[in-house]
């Protein structure tokens, strides 16, 4: 869970210094409306004109710069607006300094300069037109591929710029970017966290493109026997990935369990792929709740569960359901959705 978990932070920390500037103030902002004197107007004028002038300086003082933007926390609506406005043309302008200045690409101040490069470009990605994020994605692949190395920061920008498409719902450009990136970063031999996210940046375009195609499912369950996915063919099945500590997997349960009582006799199964690694924990809960359905396991695999790991999944619940023959049908079957899919595929049913 730990190593999932830290692809997150990765991820994350990129974005944190354009979040800075997109949320910070937000709460403070109908200060707007508080009184100021004109001695105080003017000395914050001239204090907003020095917070946003690049400086004369080597890298150490650039980077200084940046980091003051950073931690800038607006307390009016004014200030807030402007920083939103200023700030990442700022720092965009100081990074690039810090770029002319370094002669050695490689140093700590040119790779962090890079770095907030990169990062103003993923924010940008959520809001831009289709065409802008191609272009977008295209940049940053093309400076990862010329980086000497890539580190966990690399990762995190990689998986933000890949997770922004996908949210974004650009699924076509989404699934080329994570198979890019993934296969870069599957690359990094000597690095086994950057290979393992790059196979799972593999998988997450493999799952993408699932929707129409068929979904392979191999591996034991908790008893220790074979799981037969062929036995499943003819059945609309709902491929659940949980475990007994998340929180809204917990929540969806009742939800899966009605539709399952309701639809199970007109051929609606689940197959739960749990991606626990204390294997106690899942036996107490299986106990417990007395699923009706067959659940898979590997010890101590939590979130590098092979299948997990094959289709990418990076969060959960992660739900897939998959029609008579075996394709899929909708990667998002929650809540509502799951019956009203289930009533599309096996008939409406008497709810009562």
């Amino acid at each position: 869970m730990t190593r999932s978990f830290s692809i997150w932070r990765f991820a994350i920390a990129t974005l944190l210094f354009c979040l800075a500037i997109t949320t910070a103030g937000m709460v403070r902002a109908d200060d707007a409306t508080k009184d100021a004197s004109p001695e105080a107007q003017a000395d914050e004028t001239k204090a907003a004109a020095d917070r946003y002038t690049i400086p004369d300086g080597d890298s150490a003082a650039l980077l200084k710069f940046v980091e003051g933007l950073q931690k800038f926390r607006p307390e009016t609506a004014e200030q807030f607006f402007e920083h939103r406005k200023k700030a990442p043309a700022a720092m965009k302008a100081a990074a690039e300094k810090i770029l002319t200045l370094e002669e050695d690409p490689a140093s700590p101040a040119a790779q962090r300069a890079q770095q907030i490069l990169l990062s103003a470009k993923v924010v940008s990605l959520a809001t831009a037109k289709p065409a802008e994020q191609t272009e977008i994605i295209k940049e940053i692949a093309q400076i990862l591929k010329a980086a000497k190395t890539l580190t966990n920061s690399e990762l995190g920008i990689a998986f933000g710029a890949a997770s922004a498409v996908e949210q974004s719902g650009n699924e076509k450009l989404a699934i080329a970017a994570y198979k890019g990136f993934g296969e870069l970063f599957s690359k990094q031999t000597g690095d086994d966290v950057l290979v393992s996210y790059g196979a799972k940046m593999l998988g997450a375009a493999r799952r993408i493109d699932l929707p129409g195609n068929e979904i392979k499912l191999e591996g034991k369950l908790v008893d220790g026997s074979d799981f037969d996915w062929k036995a499943y063919r003819g059945k609309v099945v709902l491929v659940d990935f949980w475990a007994t500590w998340c929180g809204p997997c917990i929540k969806e349960l009742p939800n899966v369990k009605k539709h399952y009582q309701m639809y199970h006799d007109k051929g609606f199964d689940v197959v739960g792929i749990s991606l626990d690694s204390d294997r106690k924990a899942l036996d107490s809960f299986l106990h417990e709740e007395q699923l009706p359905w067959k659940t898979l396991f590997q010890d101590e695999g939590g979130w590098d569960h092979p299948i997990a790991t094959y289709y990418g999944v990076m969060g959960i619940p992660t739900v897939i359901l998959v029609d008579k023959q075996g394709k899929v049908i909708s990667l998002n079957a929650r809540g509502p959705e799951l019956g009203r899919l289930l009533e599309e595929q096996l008939g409406a049913v008497d709810a009562g």
